[in-house]
């Protein structure tokens, strides 16, 4: 039995299974008896790095029943887990979100820290430790704080991941462009991908007895994309509503290359609340909004916004 697991949410993004790799690495170069695993499926972006850079890919596990204490990188919340790694079990969460619920890990010492990426948080462990970090993790950290905070283009981008990615790049000096092979890779969403995208990343919330559902997709050619599949996002958003009874769901829409969001959505209340948390006027069931925000940013809005709503009713 292996003493300490290191995952990230079922089904995890980059900057999730980047971080429990190289934690995982820098645990074990300090004594401890850790390593890393990950449930379910690598989102597309992650198999893309795996695959360019030909390194191996990480453990699969079905759950943490296996080992007797869980460490928690770019996770924080229980419904992203799924059953597979029970609260207790957790003693230690890493994790850069406003939003969380770290207080529901009882035995977990919990490190929030509102930066860009995990990947920069546990970037700077070596870095403060001046420890050695392998090729692989240095890929992998690199590529999830371009990809977390959308190149340095994202508002949630900190002067800690600027310099957490130079570190890691002058490990590796990798092309300028790479950002862009990085994002075009998660950018075909042709045929049932673009359901299983949805789907993947897509979160769920409760904030004031309201069921809040947002699902993301970060790419380029984006309004490509609400031109000729609105009719399928839509249908999605419906499937979506109904698996998880929401009363709020839209879809943010990350476009890269031109830095602009759209939102999707066809619910009244939910085109209300946008328009009122981020100054945006739909038109039909589509808003558009230039710079770059993303969920994490959208969400303690949203949580503000109904909160001072069932107040006002009270």
């Amino acid at each position: 039995m292996n003493s300490i697991l290191v995952t990230c949410y079922v089904n995890p993004d980059l900057d999730g299974v980047a971080g429990a790799i190289a934690y995982a690495e820098f645990l074990q170069k300090n004594g401890k008896n850790a390593v890393a695993g990950i449930i379910g499926e690598l989102q597309d972006e992650a198999k893309y790095i795996f695959s360019r850079f030909n390194l191996e890919f990480p453990s699969s596990i079905e759950n943490a029943n296996d080992f007797t204490e869980v460490i928690l990188v770019d996770a924080s919340d229980l419904n992203g887990l799924e059953g597979k790694v029970r609260p207790e079990q957790v003693v230690e969460i890493i994790d850069h979100r406003k939003i969380h619920e770290a207080d529901k890990f009882v035995n977990a010492k919990a490190q929030i820290e509102l930066v860009g990426a995990a990947a920069t948080l546990i970037t700077e462990k070596f870095i403060q430790k001046e420890a050695d970090i392998s090729q692989k993790s240095t890929i992998l950290l690199y590529s999830a704080i371009i990809s977390n905070t959308l190149n340095f283009k994202g508002s949630v981008t900190t002067e800690r991941d600027l310099k957490a990615a130079e570190w890691l790049n002058k490990k590796l000096n990798l092309p300028q462009d790479y950002w862009k092979d990085l994002f075009l890779a998660k950018s075909d969403l042709s045929g049932d991908k673009l359901k299983s995208r949805m789907i993947d990343d897509f979160a769920f919330f409760n904030f004031a007895n309201h069921e809040v559902g947002i699902a993301q997709i970060e790419m380029i050619g984006a309004a490509n994309l609400v031109k000729n599949r609105q009719e399928g996002i839509m249908r999605v958003l419906g499937e979506l509503k109904d698996t998880y009874d929401l009363d709020l769901y839209f879809l943010n829409l990350i476009e890269l290359e031109e830095c602009k969001n759209y939102f999707v959505t066809d619910d009244r209340p939910t085109k209300e609340i946008l328009e009122k948390i981020l100054d945006v006027r739909f038109e039909g069931n589509l808003a558009k909004k230039p710079n770059l925000t993303m969920r994490k940013q959208i969400v303690p809005l949203f949580k503000t916004e109904l909160e001072k709503y069932a107040r006002n009713r009270s």
